[in-house]
């Protein structure tokens, strides 16, 4: 009994780390495009570069992960939360590009070191036969958190983006200083290998179509709206809502649907709507309809589930761990080059340009998914299996 009072402690504490994470974070993206279009007057090259340059600490997870066989995953983790609530807090004192892209670059550090420990200290906090149930109660933890922190941004993006930013790195580093009060056995850590197979090619290929689709979306969708249409910080909170809101409804039905009809026939869908979305974004000048394109990317963003039951279907035990995390490396790859690009493309041509781009990396992962082989999937009456 003594045991599970104090593996249900460390789960506790892991789930208010990762609820303040959510909550900085739901505060921080609420307010930070109309921040450097309004403070900062950043051009899309520029953000194109500091995107680009941020996204590069994700290549330092497995040098995260391999610091837990000498310190403790929650020390680790901790001070990585500490360091991202504080390059998010300095946010508060800036004013020039220079000090947006050193301080966006030590809180992405701290947040590549959070990102790997988070999933191996929920399995080691779970109970066995209640891992995925506790996978899936912080993920819920999360979402609720990201959308507590979008409302919160409401109320304090009416004083200034000073008070924002600091809120949301005190709130960040908060759950840093909680994790570490979690006690740690290392007995049971396993180290994880390098592994590149040719039998995973589909699964690589698609992670690095999707690392440009998503960053396309993630860096320039609000931007547009913002530079060109010159939305409000109100307005941006509230797709962010709605997004926040769609993703917590529907993401277990998302789920239960790959189980159901299989990862090639979803995958095939979520790829040819995002196809139109990016067309939308590509080809019409009206903001309530790039309204509706933004918040159906949102919906349509379950190729990651699929994927992740992909790879679990093809691949033994032993390769899973390193194939995902293979997976995320191609993901970074494209994370750290499309921004780049885009960018300069934005500042060459315009921003219809990287949209259409969007359009054709989206199309091309349908030719791709159609690869996979066809599965059946399982009835609709079974739980599926959590990613």
């Amino acid at each position: 009994m003594k045991k599970r009072r104090g593996g249900n402690r460390n789960f506790l504490l892991l789930a208010i780390a990762v609820f303040c994470l959510n909550v900085g974070f739901g505060v921080y993206f609420a307010t930070f495009n109309n921040f450097i279009v309004e403070r900062i007057g950043i051009k899309p090259e520029q953000l194109g570069f500091m995107e680009a340059l941020r996204e590069t600490p994700g290549f330092l997870s497995a040098a995260f992960n391999a610091l837990v066989s000498i310190i403790s995953a929650p020390v680790v983790g901790g001070i990585s939360l500490i360091v991202m609530g504080f390059g998010i807090g300095s946010y508060s004192q800036v004013h020039t590009l220079l000090w947006l892209v050193l301080f966006s670059l030590i809180w992405s550090i701290g947040f590549h070191g959070w990102a790997p420990l988070q999933g191996t200290m929920a399995l080691a906090f779970s109970e066995e036969g209640r891992k995925g149930e506790r996978l899936g109660q912080l993920r819920s933890v999360g979402g609720f958190a990201y959308l507590f922190g979008l409302l919160l941004a409401i109320s304090v993006s009416l004083i200034d983006y000073s008070g924002v930013y600091l809120l949301a790195g005190m709130i960040i580093a908060l759950g840093g200083v909680t994790i570490l009060f979690a006690s740690w056995n290392r007995d049971g850590i396993r180290e994880t290998r390098f592994l590149f197979r040719q039998k995973y090619g589909i699964y690589y290929a698609l992670n690095f179509l999707q690392g440009c689709r998503k960053q396309i979306f993630v860096v320039f969708a609000v931007f547009t709206l913002v530079k060109v249409y010159g939305i409000s910080v109100q307005t941006v909170i509230i797709l962010m809502v709605i997004n926040q809101i769609v993703t917590i409804l529907t993401g277990p039905l998302m789920g239960r649907l790959v189980d159901r009809y299989g990862e090639r026939k979803m995958l095939s869908l979520s790829y040819l709507g995002l196809t139109f979305v990016f067309a939308g974004y590509a080809l019409i000048h009206n903001p309530k309809i790039l309204f509706v394109c933004y918040c159906l990317d949102n919906f349509l963003y379950f190729g990651a589930i699929a994927l992740t039951t992909y790879i679990n279907r093809i691949a033994p035990p032993q390769d899973i761990r390193p194939t995902l995390s293979m997976g995320v490396t191609m993901n970074h790859v494209a994370a750290i080059l499309t921004p780049l690009f885009g960018g300069l493309l934005w500042e060459t041509f315009s921003y219809e340009v990287i949209f259409a781009g969007g359009a054709f990396v989206a199309l091309i992962s349908l030719l791709v998914s159609r690869m996979i082989p066809p599965n059946h999937g399982t009835p609709m009456g079974l739980p599926s299996r959590p990613c």
